[in-house]
């Protein structure tokens, strides 16, 4: 009889062993099958010991996490981390909950952690950069990604990650070098071609920037930031056909933003043609923009509004919008330009070229506006010496003619 009941109790026992396992592994199967609110119910109803417990409390969070509940699973992570402190699976996967909350600070007190538990994982650093950068703390991320490369000088990622910190900060010194030896690490890589496309625009390779983004694009890539880069390049290597269709192809699939009107605008406003029709068209193009338009570029659109008018040929309209904006150089400029040429007034242009000289020379930081001080300086002379009739003859070409185009080269990836 006792060896019966010593029989019975190993059978119960071997069957709710096994009932055990076979419930485990039908939850695994529920969960790679995609089926977590079944698999969830399975768990949350287990006999559990405490041998089996820390796994099902990850399954049950995990779970959770796929059903969107990320309240209860980031509570289930932590009560998995009070019984393991060092798991860098549910560390990890308590930084994503936190993320996903928008509770960066507790992502990134969280990836500290796990930097502390392994100060040679490249990861960890890169991680603890990237966060900050989201939280708006760029420069503090800059020491972090410094020691990832440290850790490995073949990571492109934090080299790439590194120079666009340097380049959105302006010191394009510090960015050019990491952007070489991303390119020599590899010469396909999208990435490092964007950054090198932003540091030659900036440095006005245009040539440059056609070469990288036209490869670019080849690849696949359609970002239209990068679109729009290469229209303005186009736009300053005086490739009007080549700028009109890549802003145009930038519209057709929907992006029709306050920059892209405003690039198509001073395209056609630039044309060979001059054909009214491109010229109305232009002017069309500038009131969308003005009317899209957030950033502080809008007296740019008033100017190319203003040459809308010039080259159609109504001066006094042209005057009264170069008027409205008499504070930008550009502007002033052009005022002497029409005085001198349409009005033929030799007076009122000297007194507007030289206070566009002037104006310039009163700025701390010199714009785009005042790229024709020298060719002001030379028209005065031209004014002072000959007669008017002689001096409206004077054939100088305004590169564009028009307000500069400025490329925005900024980016926060």
């Amino acid at each position: 009889m006792k060896i019966l009941q010593a029989l019975l109790f190993v059978s119960l026992c071997f069957w709710s062993n096994l009932s055990i396992g076979q419930h485990d592994f039908s939850s695994n199967e529920l969960i790679q099958q995609g089926q977590y609110a079944q698999a969830l119910t399975q768990l949350e109803k287990s006999a559990l010991t405490d041998s089996i417990q820390h796994e099902n409390l990850q399954q049950q969070a995990f779970c959770n996490y796929k059903l969107g509940r990320l309240a209860q699973a980031k509570k289930l992570y932590y009560l998995v981390l009070e019984k393991n402190p060092s798991s860098t699976e549910t560390l990890l996967q308590i930084a994503n909950i936190a993320e996903k909350n928008y509770n960066l600070a507790e992502a990134l007190t969280i990836y500290q952690r796990l930097n502390q538990l392994d100060l040679n994982n490249t990861f960890y650093w890169k991680e603890l950069a990237r966060i900050n950068i989201r939280m708006e703390r760029a420069k503090q991320g800059i020491p972090y990604l410094k020691k990832a490369i440290e850790l490995d000088g073949n990571d492109i990622e934090s080299i790439s990650s590194l120079a666009n910190l340097y380049l959105n900060d302006s010191k394009d010194e510090l960015a050019e070098p990491l952007i070489s030896d991303g390119f020599c690490l590899d010469s396909t890589s999208i990435k490092i071609r964007h950054l090198r496309s932003r540091l030659s625009y900036r440095k006005g390779n245009f040539n440059a920037v056609k070469t990288d983004l036209c490869y670019t694009m080849s690849l696949g890539d359609s970002s239209s930031f990068y679109q729009r880069l290469l229209g303005n390049a186009y736009y300053r290597l005086d490739s009007m056909p080549q700028a009109k269709a890549t802003f145009e192809r930038l519209l057709s699939i929907g992006e029709d933003t306050e920059q892209v009107r405003a690039g198509l605008a001073f395209t056609l406003l630039n044309m060979d043609d001059e054909k009214k029709e491109t010229i109305y068209e232009a002017s069309s193009n500038f009131y969308l923009a003005i009317n899209l338009g957030k950033s502080d570029r809008l007296s740019d659109y008033e100017l190319g509004l203003a040459d809308v008018s010039d080259k159609l040929g109504d001066t006094e309209e042209a005057i009264k919008r170069f008027q409205k904006v008499i504070n930008r150089p550009r502007a002033v400029f052009r005022l002497a330009e029409i005085y001198e040429k349409k009005k033929l007034d030799k007076e009122m242009a000297l007194l507007y070229y030289d206070e566009y000289i002037k104006a310039c020379g009163r700025m701390k930081k010199p714009t785009a506006d005042c790229n024709f001080i020298e060719l002001a300086t030379r028209r005065i002379s031209n004014l002072k010496t000959t007669n008017l009739i002689e001096a409206s003859t004077i054939s100088v070409s305004i590169p564009k003619d028009s307000v500069e185009m400025v490329a925005d080269t900024i980016r926060k990836d």
